[in-house]
């Protein structure tokens, strides 16, 4: 009986790694632009909130499941946004904020170069903070931020330009739906909800390679 489940394993397992190796994985490393195309509700009276572009580092791995389509995790580094005031309160600086964006997508391939993605971004939001600058504007004495996560759809044209059998130059442009509640606490309470849209535009450069 051992020696028929460790046969039946070996083969199992046999049949996995023919299956892996045969299957079409590429990794996509770029340098990533993200550039809000934002609006916000009133804040404290005032026209609104503004949040300022950012770069990082974004990186990828998908699976092929035919010739025409693939499935893609797109992840990154944290990226770190400036918050400013619109309108009324222009240039206020308002805070700042850390966010994660990992993005499931559906890619269908045009041809060995070009593919558009349809997907599911999930946004999080961390490490929110306040600037002195807002809280001596509202003479309070302390104050804080709080930004909602977010769930929206994703939608790309990337592509990837091949060098060698295995690396391509790699890039493309992405449009988020990001939107997001902005809590305002002056002296440890709320003192008003902000809705954020924040939809960027991400745009990325860098490498891929398939293994």
């Amino acid at each position: 009986m051992k020696k028929q489940l460790t046969a039946a394993l070996l083969l199992g397992s046999l049949s996995f790694a023919s299956q892996a190796q045969s299957s079409d994985w590429t990794l996509r490393v770029h340098g990533a632009h993200i550039s809000p195309n934002d609006d916000s509700s009133q804040v404290l009276g005032n026209d609104g909130v503004g949040v300022d572009s950012a770069s990082g580092l974004a990186f990828s791995i998908s699976k092929a499941i035919n010739r025409d389509w693939s499935v893609e995790l797109q992840a990154a580094l944290p990226f770190s946004h400036d918050i400013n005031g619109t309108g009324a309160i222009d240039g206020l600086p308002i805070g700042d904020t850390k966010h994660l964006p990992p993005t499931l997508n559906a890619l269908y391939h045009l041809n060995d170069v070009w593919h558009l993605g349809l997907g599911v971004n999930y946004t999080l939001f961390f490490d929110e903070q306040t600037s002195d600058a807002l809280t001596n504007a509202l003479g309070a004495d302390s104050t804080a931020l709080k930004l909602d996560d977010s769930v929206g759809l994703a939608a790309k044209v990337g592509f990837d330009y091949p060098l060698t059998e295995n690396w391509s130059l790699s890039g493309g442009v992405y449009y988020m739906d990001i939107d997001t509640d902005a809590d305002v606490l002056v002296n440890g309470e709320v003192a008003t909800t902000v809705d954020v849209e924040i939809d960027p535009w991400v745009a990325l450069f860098g490498i891929s390679t398939k293994f």
